[in-house]
């Protein structure tokens, strides 16, 4: 740990914190030119979006594409901090004094830590508010272009079987993606083979629980009759919740404070908040992850440049580092299927990657 702190230490330090800085220049020079595109391509084409406008809109991205890009930034960065090293033999000089890789190598570590915390306790939140701002700049903007866009006009849902259809029209959505504001319940009971109106109740808030729906403040008026009013009332329903939340709440809103709460209330409701466990512990694994990426750059750049092949170790690591990035997309999915837990789909490619990196750091420093 004292050598962390020494002016070798320092040194690496700032070589590996400068690497990250070229590579995170140049990845995200890129994100903002290909989003801004993309912006131009998918909205201006169908809404009045200027070169300003569809700007805004890529800046307010760009907080969530650093943290998804970040561990490739990291992997770029510490292969780039330590190949510079390497080419002006400072390596071989730090060897001969008799420094192992073991030390020189664990302040890309550390910076992959910081980093790591630094990301999911500032950047994500960050992220996530102004990804919550860019998807309703957006809905808006193609709002004035179709009238049916939901965000203005509230949002649509239908249940029913062979027997009968509820329409439910809602102004608002809640926070838990399960509760429905100032919403309109429309009834259409099917009579000599045709959907006839029956009732409509406007319900002030409307929560959706395993198999009914809980009103409450419900108006309800059917043909030829007065309305009665209600205080709570509950309907069947067979509409999945999960689905319904996975709809309206999109992880990427959530911050890394906000996941805990959200997911202890939807367990509370029955729910299986599957998709926001699975971000929640991608966000505590993601310091290893970084760290585990910083390693990956390490130690796949220690080969000597005399010995030659540097560029295969080179395009080893990023082979390695795109293979993790995949195994770990895969792993999700199977954690969103219910095939296997949360935890272990987003701690095993960090823990893979720490195990490959060391093995790799054993193998060409012990032998």
């Amino acid at each position: 740990m004292s050598f962390l702190f020494s002016r070798l230490g320092r040194y690496v330090v700032a070589a590996v914190l400068g690497g990250i800085t070229v590579a995170l220049t140049a990845v995200l020079v890129s994100i903002l030119l290909i989003d801004f595109v993309e912006e131009m391509r998918t909205i201006g084409t169908r809404a009045e979006l200027g070169a300003l406008e569809a700007s805004r809109l890529t800046l307010l991205k760009t907080p969530m594409l650093v943290e998804q890009t970040l561990p490739f930034v990291v992997l770029a960065g510490s292969m780039i901090a330590i190949i510079a090293l390497n080419r002006r033999s400072e390596l071989i000089a730090m060897r001969a004094s008799g420094v192992s890789a073991w030390r020189f190598l664990a302040p890309a570590g550390l910076v992959g830590i910081i980093l790591g915390i630094l990301t999911i306790t500032l950047l994500n939140p960050l992220g996530a508010s102004l990804y919550s701002q860019f998807q309703s700049n957006r809905d808006i903007a193609l709002a004035d272009y179709a009238e049916h866009t939901a965000p203005p006009h509230g949002v649509w849902i239908r249940q029913g079987d062979a027997s009968g259809q509820v329409v439910i029209h809602a102004d608002r959505v809640g926070s838990s993606g399960a509760q429905l504001l100032d919403a309109t319940f429309m009834f259409f009971e099917m009579q000599n083979d045709t959907l006839r109106f029956t009732r409509r109740m406007q319900v002030g808030e409307a929560d959706l629980r395993p198999g009914f729906w809980q009103l409450s403040n419900v108006v309800e008026a059917s043909p030829g009759q007065a309305p009665s009013r209600e205080a709570h009332l509950a309907i069947p329903t067979s509409l999945d919740a999960t689905e319904l939340i996975d709809r309206f709440v999109n992880p990427a809103t959530l911050s890394f404070w906000e996941l805990p709460e959200f997911i202890r209330d939807a367990r509370q409701a029955g729910f299986a908040p599957t998709r926001y466990e699975l971000k929640f512990q991608a966000l505590l694994a993601y310091p290893l992850l970084l760290a585990a990426m910083a390693g990956l750059g390490a130690a796949f750049s220690l080969q000597l440049s005399r010995l030659g092949h540097l560029a295969q170790w080179g395009a080893a690591g990023v082979g390695i580092g795109l293979f993790l990035f995949f195994y770990g997309q895969l792993a999700g999915a199977f954690a969103i299927t219910q095939t296997v837990p949360a935890p272990v789909a987003a701690w095993s490619a960090p823990a893979a990657g720490i195990f490959i990196a060391l093995a790799m750091i054993a193998f060409l420093e012990d032998g």
